[in-house]
């Protein structure tokens, strides 16, 4: 497994899609200071970086994580790569463990460019309240909600990667997944939605009344997407090969 991931983040260098990840994470952070010049006041750092956090998970990130993810399997299949590897002792399901496991990296490599960039744009803007304690408390909270969101999206990644061209698919899934979000948490469900959770965990205030979370809830969510995602790991194949030996069969 540690030579499948190795193999995968080399193969990074060549995926132009991770700049992609980067750009939506500087178009989230400049949509959010957008948004911060309709309001009255002078914002601080802590409450743009609270809202970035917000307009992230709710517009940008489910669908950003899934696309980078469908690529990166999908890309197997267009550069015919994915024949040669399972001619070699490595089976469908590890390559795509492999992939998910890479992918929960990148999802904590967007966090710390969406950090920085949030930093940049509340330095140029003026924002007060920035701190090393205030940075390091939104660091630690955007790595936890990008991995919180990652794993709620992990089914729709695993499900989509083993049919061939689904993962665009998966992402107009993912991105209305994730918007469904925003409504979620204004009815006091933030602790059942699994896109939501990670609101819990990092004990996201914006606005809020301290204690309005459940952990034992948003703990059991996280289990539930757990359990799903390593029942349809332990059951993936490639579907395509099958869809095109049910073809050839068809014809006959």
């Amino acid at each position: 497994m540690a030579r499948l991931i190795k193999t995968e983040l080399w193969k990074l260098k060549r995926y132009s899609v991770i700049w992609i990840g980067i750009a939506t994470m500087l178009s989230v952070v400049l949509l959010t200071c957008f948004m911060e010049m309709g309001t009255p006041g002078t914002p601080t750092f802590s409450s743009f970086s609270d809202n970035v956090i917000w307009n992230s998970f709710s517009l940008i990130f489910p669908a950003t994580i899934v696309l980078i993810a469908g690529y990166m399997i999908e890309r197997e299949r267009t550069d015919d790569t994915l024949k040669n590897i399972m001619a070699i002792p490595v089976s469908f399901r590890s390559l795509l463990l492999g992939k998910v496991f890479v992918c929960g990296m990148i999802s904590v490599f967007l966090a710390v460019v969406e950090l920085l960039f949030t930093a940049l744009i509340s330095l140029f803007s003026r924002y007060e309240g920035i701190a090393l304690g205030s940075v390091m408390r939104s660091l630690a909270q955007m790595v936890g909600m990008n991995c919180f969101v990652f794993i709620s999206v992990l089914p729709i990644i695993v499900f989509t990667g083993q049919r061939a061209g689904a993962f665009m698919t998966g992402v107009a899934f993912a991105f209305f997944y994730g918007f469904i979000g925003t409504f979620a948490s204004g009815h006091g469900l933030s602790c059942l939605y699994p896109v939501t959770i990670g609101l819990g965990f990092i004990n996201y205030q914006n606005g809020m009344e301290v204690g309005t979370y459940n952990i034992f809830r948003c703990v059991v969510v996280l289990l539930i997407m757990l359990v799903i995602t390593a029942v349809m790991l332990l059951l993936a194949q490639d579907r395509s090969k099958t869809q095109k030996i049910k073809g050839k069969g068809d014809i006959q």
